[in-house]
């Protein structure tokens, strides 16, 4: 199970959707996209705090996207973090991080790595290039397929001997007097969940093939019809359910909206029009993805 908690859903300018920050949650492991400005305040009033966050991944470095990390860096220092962090993002994020932290006088007393991807045994986070306006990137945040045993097979053929179904899962063909079992025939490849965060963007081909067959896209929706949005690198509400549409993705969250719409329902009626499975999540809102 996944969970996306949708701390800041605006863009641009505080207001009252947040500016952008997204929790993704897989058992254990916490990864963050984006902090804007008054991210880790927000965390801490919706109870899901910050200490146990292991991978920060920033789209780019607007200050909508990125001014609320410098606090939030230093304050998990404050409370005495031992874990490393993981940074992912641009190349000019280590220099801004740098940076902050000499202007500041701060010395982090745990380990900050900056990668071009993060992986364990479940997870894989992985970078793609969106089309802003400056050097931008999205990330998909991907479950590890897995292997399982067809156990229904298995007990329709009359097979319990838990060696020959450990040779079978370690992909060994087994031999029980004149029949072979082969491992290809018992072994189910479960696909893992896929979401991804496209951060600012023009609706373009980059993103499209990125995020092929998603089970969540969050992609910029900042404008209801607006020529100016590709003026900018963003994207009308009806662009992201194109981009949905033309990725075949399983469902699609508009984010990043701009606060000259205090009511954001005409974007979600314009996007459905293209992709049904479209929804407008509200600020500390979350969903949840499941096999």
């Amino acid at each position: 199970m996944i969970k996306i908690y949708f701390i800041g859903t605006g863009g641009g300018a505080p207001n009252k959707r947040g500016l952008p920050a997204y929790l993704v949650q897989r058992e254990g492991l916490y990864a963050l996209f984006d902090v804007g400005e008054g991210t880790q305040q927000r965390l801490i009033e919706s109870g899901l705090g910050f200490m146990r966050i292991r991978v920060i991944g920033i789209t780019h470095l607007h200050g909508d996207h990125v001014l609320g990390l410098p606090g939030l860096l230093e304050t998990m220092g404050m409370y005495s973090r031992k874990e490393k962090l993981t940074l992912l993002g641009p190349p000019e994020l280590k220099d801004f991080v740098s940076e902050v932290f000499n202007r500041t006088y701060f010395s982090p007393n745990y380990e900050i790595e900056f990668a071009e991807s993060y992986e364990d045994s479940n997870i894989r986070i992985t970078k793609f290039r969106t089309c802003h306006v400056v050097n931008s990137y999205g990330f998909i945040f991907e479950e590890k397929d897995r292997i399982n045993i067809d156990a229904e097979r298995l007990r329709r053929e009359g097979i319990k001997d838990w060696r020959i179904i450990r040779l079978l899962k370690e992909g060994k063909r087994v031999e029980i007097g004149t029949k072979v079992l082969l491992p290809e025939d018992y072994l189910v490849v479960k696909k893992g969940i896929k979401v991804a965060y496209t951060g600012d963007t023009a609706p373009c081909n980059d993103v499209i093939n990125a995020v092929r067959e998603v089970d969540l896209l969050l992609h910029d929706s900042t404008f209801l019809n607006e020529k100016e949005a590709y003026d900018y690198g963003h994207s009308n509400s009806k662009d992201a359910a194109t981009v949905a549409t033309k990725a075949n993705v399983k469902r699609l969250a508009l984010i990043h909206i701009s606060p000259r719409y205090d009511d954001a329902t005409p974007l979600l009626k314009e996007a459905m029009k293209v992709f049904e499975k479209t929804f407008l999540p509200e600020p500390f809102s979350y969903y949840i993805l499941q096999e």
